[in-house]
């Protein structure tokens, strides 16, 4: 009797983890592009990178125009990754992949150099650890501005009709405190780095997929093992 109980805890406990592994699914995604916003000498204001101004001394080293291919998705755990490339004027490459957590569709702070209208402005108040920007081959891990300490008093990740802080558009913006690999602040405060993009829909970045979802499969998981128990124990008893 003791057996066929710890068999059926095991059994639950399973069913439970299945139950509770629920991963991400993307619900919307768009192709990132530049603002139509120009930085000093004409460069493309997409990733700035403020005082780190690699290839040429000029300011236009700091502004790198974002390249195709480069996504910003949602997901339904209230996450969204922004990943892509990037490339100043003077041929110097960087890439992107960002995290961002805590969906929310008001935050108290917000930067408007794009629209005053906020009515479709949605935020994203969190960024992983190991959120990153490589820059001419080098790694710089990114952290939001308003890191935990200063919610509410500093922008986050915002993207809405103008939230791209440059332009009217449909777009989004984030500013960044960034860090060595080792945590050691590089470029804070008023050095902090930025994005400012336009988002354009793209239907094909959301996957087309109906599956069993995994709390359902755990479901079916203990419901098969109990019904395979309890006929044992009457194979048993007779």
């Amino acid at each position: 009797m003791k057996a066929v109980i710890s068999k059926r805890f095991a059994l639950s406990a399973l069913a439970m983890t299945l139950s509770m592994s629920v991963s991400a699914t993307v619900i919307s995604g768009y192709d990132v592009t530049d603002t139509a916003s120009k930085d000093c000498g004409g460069a493309s204001h997409g990733l700035y990178t403020n005082s780190l101004k690699l290839g040429s001394k000029k300011c236009a080293a700091r502004s790198y125009s974002i390249g195709s291919g480069s996504t910003f998705l949602q997901s339904d755990d209230g996450t969204a990754r922004l990943t892509g490339t990037a490339l100043n004027p003077y041929g110097i490459n960087a890439a992107f992949d960002l995290l961002f957590t805590g969906f929310t569709e008001s935050y108290s702070v917000v930067k408007k150099g794009g629209s005053s209208n906020t009515a479709d402005w949605n935020f994203y108040t969190g960024m992983s650890s190991d959120s990153r920007i490589t820059v001419d081959g080098i790694d710089y891990y990114a952290q939001l501005v308003a890191a935990p300490g200063k919610s509410g008093k500093a922008p986050v990740f915002q993207f809405g009709t103008g939230a791209n802080d440059k332009t009217n558009a449909f777009g989004g913006s984030v500013w960044m405190d960034i860090y060595a690999a080792n945590g050691k602040p590089l470029y804070t405060g008023s050095k902090h780095w930025d994005l400012n993009f336009d988002l354009n829909y793209n239907e094909d970045l959301v996957p087309d997929i109906n599956v069993p979802t995994p709390a359902t499969l755990g479901l079916l998981v203990l419901g098969i093992a109990v019904t395979c128990l309890s006929r044992r124990k009457n194979s048993q008893a007779s």
